[in-house]
């Protein structure tokens, strides 16, 4: 699905070639997010990608404490 992004400063992709503040690219889900994340671009349509919120909420959730190992009683 491609996604709409406005750039906030000047950039160059090796594919895309450059960029510049103002600039609007549509591309990929995964570019998009990367530069967003990286803040050189922002969303250009208020809404987000559901795939790319599930990613964001996925990284944002702590890890799962597991109970540590204990030693085993001795039977009698």
């Amino acid at each position: 699905m491609q996604v709409e992004i406005k750039f906030k400063r000047t950039g160059s992709h090796s594919v895309y070639g450059n960029f510049a503040a103002g600039d609007v690219m549509r591309c990929d889900e995964a570019l998009a997010a990367f530069y967003v994340k990286d803040g050189v671009a922002k969303y250009v349509n208020a809404e987000r990608p559901d795939a790319i919120v599930q990613a964001e909420n996925a990284a944002l959730t702590p890890p799962i404490n597991k109970p540590k190992r204990t030693a085993k009683s001795a039977s009698v």
